[in-house]
C-alpha cells in the first residue's frame, strides 16, 4: 500500500498543479481556426485574431499573400491552395472550438495584418506553434524577435519534420520546398 501511494503521490501532485495553473489563467477559448497559422480566440470576452508567433503556413484562400507566394514560387494556385487547406485542416485537428488555450505574448501588440502574435498552448500543454512545425504543416519564420529557446525548438522541429518527411514535407515535398524557400 505504501509503495502504491509513494508512486501515485507525485502523479497526483502534478495533476493538481496542472489544473491549478489552468484555473489561474484567463478564460481564453478557441472560437475558430482561420488558417494554418491564425486562430480566433476569446480575449477579455471578445473574439481576437491571433497569429501563431514564429511560424508561417501556406495560404488557403486567395489573398495578397497568396499572390506574392505565387509570384515568388512559380507554383500553380491550386498547388499552393492545396498546401494551405491541408495546413488548416491539420490545425483544426489539433484544437477544436471552445477548447481552452493558454496564451503567451503581448496581447496589446498587433502585426501588419491586425493579428496579435502569441504562443498558444492547448490543454495538453503543448504549443500549437511547435506542433504545426513538428508535424510538417508550417515553417519557422525569423522575421520577428523570438525567445532564443523557442526559436531553437522551432528550428530543431522543422529540421526533423523535413528530414523525416512529415506532413507536407512528405505529401508534397517539391511544392513545400518551393513555398518555404528551404532547400534539401
Amino acid at each position: 500500500m505504501e509503495t502504491t501511494m509513494t508512486r501515485l503521490l507525485p502523479a497526483l501532485c502534478a495533476a493538481l498543479l496542472t489544473l491549478s495553473a489552468w484555473s489561474a489563467e484567463p478564460d481564453h477559448r478557441l472560437v475558430r481556426v482561420e488558417d494554418g497559422d491564425t486562430i480566433v480566440v476569446t480575449v477579455d470576452g471578445e473574439p481576437r485574431r491571433l497569429q501563431l508567433q514564429g511560424i508561417d503556413a501556406p495560404e488557403d484562400v486567395d489573398n495578397p499573400k497568396l499572390q506574392r507566394d505565387l509570384e515568388r514560387t512559380g507554383l500553380a494556385p491550386d498547388t499552393l491552395l492545396a498546401l494551405g487547406r491541408a495546413a488548416t485542416r491539420h490545425l483544426q485537428g489539433l484544437v477544436a472550438p471552445d477548447d481552452p488555450l493558454r496564451l503567451e505574448g503581448n496581447l496589446q501588440r498587433r502585426d501588419r495584418y491586425g493579428r496579435t502574435p502569441v504562443v498558444a498552448y492547448g490543454r495538453n500543454g503543448l504549443s500549437l506553434n511547435e506542433q504545426m512545425v513538428a508535424d510538417g504543416y508550417a515553417v519557422m519564420i525569423g522575421r520577428y524577435p523570438l525567445d532564443p529557446a523557442f526559436k531553437e525548438r522551432l528550428t530543431a522541429e522543422q529540421e526533423r519534420a523535413r528530414s523525416h518527411g512529415r506532413g507536407l514535407w512528405g505529401e508534397r515535398p517539391e511544392a513545400m520546398r518551393a513555398w518555404s524557400g528551404l532547400q534539401p
